[in-house]
């Protein structure tokens, strides 16, 4: 069985549970624990770590070393807080041209690309169309609209996505639907945020190819520039952690639809095996 094969064939079920899924049970009640040790924060009080402009840097990370991580952390980070909940379901719808021109762009390690997708966050009930471009310094460069349906056909949205996309890409379809769990840290003083993105799933639109990663979560450093002083970026130098490029909607991509080229995606979806 080969690394994308094996991935593929994992079945992912209809709603992922707010319980931490994937843990046996005295892991869910640590996980939790450890998680409501920090102090709270909500969505106003970030100032200096909104980064809709910034620069990434993502870490695979074995879901089983969750709990020992969040306590490392636990000095250095608070906790996003909505409504009593500090763990969030998001539902991602992408788009591409017919011919998934994005998906190519990235694989062909084209700069000044661009993905879209429609974001569903599930517990505020709030949706939003967003545009992300990843430009030639290596910064990505977030713009978003309020959009409470998956799509890119109304008056709103296609100005929107007009605006941004110069007119470049005419035709967008929906191409792959994406679900996860995400706890999101900031150090405000640092200007940083770091998002934990737990089982991550992907679905074709047809939902006849699915995959579910339960075994590792992604770790995102997002900072206005690179820091390896940054608290996270040397617990993960101490757990021989290296950064990976990881792109949700590629990496789903080449999952669910096996007969596309996926050479430049081979290094992230060995590692990703290597934790199923």
């Amino acid at each position: 069985m080969n690394y994308q094969t094996g991935l593929a064939e994992t079945r992912l079920n209809d709603r992922v549970s707010q319980d931490f899924s994937g843990f046996n049970q005295s892991h869910r009640q640590e996980n939790f624990s450890a998680l409501m040790k920090f102090n709270g924060h909500g969505l106003a009080d970030l100032k200096d770590a909104t980064l809709m402009d910034r620069v990434d840097t993502k870490y695979l990370v074995a879901t089983n070393q969750l709990n020992d991580l969040l306590k490392k952390l636990l000095p250095h980070y608070t906790a996003l807080e909505i409504n009593g909940s500090r763990m969030f379901t998001y539902h991602n719808t992408y788009f591409d041209t017919p011919k998934l021109d994005f998906y190519h762009q990235h694989h062909q390690g084209k700069l000044n690309r661009f993905k879209v997708r429609h974001r569903d966050y599930v517990d505020s009930e709030k949706g939003f169309l967003e545009v992300k471009f990843k430009n030639n310094k290596g910064r990505t460069i977030k713009s978003r609209i309020e959009s409470s349906v998956a799509c890119v056909d109304g008056e709103d949205e296609t100005e929107f996505l007009k605006s941004q996309l110069r007119e470049a890409y005419p035709k967008l379809q929906a191409s792959q639907w994406g679900s996860y769990q995400r706890i999101a840290l900031a150090n405000e003083s640092a200007g940083e945020r770091l998002t934990l993105d737990l089982n991550l799933s992907f679905s074709s639109m047809d939902s006849v190819r699915r995959v579910c990663l339960p075994d590792f979560f992604i770790a995102e450093l997002k900072q206005n520039k690179h820091d390896l002083q940054s608290p996270f970026a040397r617990e993960m130098a101490r757990l021989g952690i290296r950064p990976k490029k990881f792109s949700k909607y590629c990496i789903g991509t080449s999952l669910i639809n096996p007969a596309l080229k996926s050479n430049r995606f081979k290094t992230v979806l060995m590692a990703a095996q290597k934790f199923h």
